[in-house]
């Protein structure tokens, strides 16, 4: 009766120990296809004022480098992922002052901000990067847009260019979920969104420029019309 009370045991352990063993292999090896890396970068700090006034906080995995900034200072919450490159590696640390690059502004007073308030009237929400210039990696940014937008809008990108003083077209349908937005950007400056077509707006998609000469010939139409039957 001990032995069998010794064989029973010594089954339970063995099995105990392969389960183990499974969950740790399987950990390991989840582990090895996507680590998952997060760390909290220094704060910034306001060297007039002693307080810490924004947090980031940074997340690798194998596909991209992930920055959640907490900007107390401007009352903003806000994200950058960068797309690794797999030809070359790049440390965007190294390519950029995060603690002042990262930093962006909603509807600031800056000069390109009132450049394209002169140029635009309608609704819109200017987004200022700290930063200007080109960019390391790939980037796409998440913004709160709720204050300006509602679910389910759908924007179009624009950038405003301090070379030519002009605005040019990025992209559409970028559309607010949960109250974001994300867009894909190359370089920083000044861009802005509105959920209308900017008609004076440098590269606009031809399918927007087809849309808005259809609505001039309406226009043309209709005023035909009417001086035809005024005329009766």
């Amino acid at each position: 009766m001990k032995k069998q009370n010794k064989y029973i045991l010594f089954s339970i352990l063995l099995v105990l120990g392969i389960i183990v063993s499974g969950i740790s292999i399987s950990f390991l090896f989840v582990n090895k296809k996507d680590t998952i890396k997060t760390v909290e970068l220094e704060r910034f700090l306001d060297h007039t004022v002693a307080y810490k006034k924004t947090k980031i906080e940074k997340t690798e995995t194998k596909d991209y480098f992930y920055y959640k900034i907490e900007d107390y200072e401007r009352d903003l919450s806000y994200s950058w992922q960068f797309e690794k490159d797999k030809s070359k590696e790049i440390s965007v640390e190294d390519s950029l002052y995060i603690t002042d690059d990262l930093r962006l502004s909603l509807d600031a007073d800056t000069n390109g901000a009132n450049r394209i308030t002169d140029k635009v009237d309608q609704k819109k929400l200017i987004i200022s990067f700290d930063y200007h210039g080109a960019l390391p990696l790939k980037t796409t940014v998440r913004i709160n847009v709720s204050d300006k937008f509602k679910n389910g809008d759908s924007l179009y990108l624009y950038y405003y260019n301090p070379d030519n003083d002009g605005i040019e077209y990025i992209a559409h349908n970028v559309d607010v979920k949960n109250g974001y937005v994300e867009f894909q950007i190359e370089h920083c400056s000044d861009y802005f969104l509105t959920a209308a077509v900017v008609n004076d707006a440098v590269n606009n998609p031809e399918s927007v420029n087809y849309i808005i000469i259809g609505l001039i010939v309406i226009v043309f139409i209709l005023v035909a019309i009417t001086l035809i039957q005024s005329k009766k």
